[in-house]
């Protein structure tokens, strides 16, 4: 091998070496970022637990005895009047949306909540977690994209830490049971997850069919 030829794999493998440590120097820099965040979110949920000792209760101020009249709010000589009891604050609504597969069996139920949108599976159908395309886009494409996008923004100041997506997924011997999505804070983003968990669910019952 001539010298010339030697200089030349000579200068391509410092470019690759210039590459790889790029690469490198950006992906830890990216990993200071999220340290960061993670250090910011530790300390504020520290400081929340030690501002308040466990078991300790704020000490009760004594209180001057007063008169059931007084105490409701009425002269002492005036008549009791009937005290209606308080009405209950309404529950938080939650919306069920049944998601069907072109023949019309239901595959599961998707309930949205405030901050939280959870899929139950349907009880006739045995969903295999293992059955494409559910790890492959649903788990990975679609979930583990928008929370990476999520700590992205957090990284960026554009959220807060408490509000990126976070996902889980309830089994029982490779069966899904539930899927739990918090933090969803958009509701387009509920239309682009109920289609992606349709398609998923669907492609999933087609091929346990064949």
């Amino acid at each position: 091998m001539s010298d010339k030829e030697d200089v030349q794999n000579l200068l391509q493998s410092k470019a690759q070496l210039e590459k790889q440590i790029s690469s490198l120097e950006g992906e830890l820099k990216h990993l200071h970022l999220l340290l960061d965040v993670v250090n910011k979110y530790l300390a504020e949920k520290s400081f929340k637990v030690a501002a308040v000792p466990k078991g300790m209760k704020p000490e009760a101020q004594p209180k001057a005895p007063v008169s059931a009249a007084v105490a409701e709010g009425r002269k002492p000589d005036a008549p009791r009047m009937p005290v209606t009891p308080p009405t209950p604050p309404p529950t938080a609504q939650i919306q069920k949306i049944p998601m069907k597969a072109a023949n019309g069996t239901l595959l599961a139920t998707l309930q949205v909540a405030e901050d939280e949108i959870k899929v139950v599976s349907s009880e006739k159908i045995k969903f295999n977690i293992n059955t494409p395309p559910f790890n492959q886009f649903l788990i990975t494409k679609v979930l583990a994209n928008i929370a990476a996008q999520d700590r992205e923004a957090a990284i960026a100041g554009r959220i807060e830490p408490d509000d990126i997506m976070t996902y889980r997924v309830i089994q029982d011997n490779d069966v899904l049971k539930e899927l739990v999505i918090r933090n969803y804070r958009d509701r387009k983003r509920v239309a682009e997850l109920r289609n992606s968990i349709r398609w998923t669910l669907e492609k999933m019952y087609e091929k346990m069919m064949l």
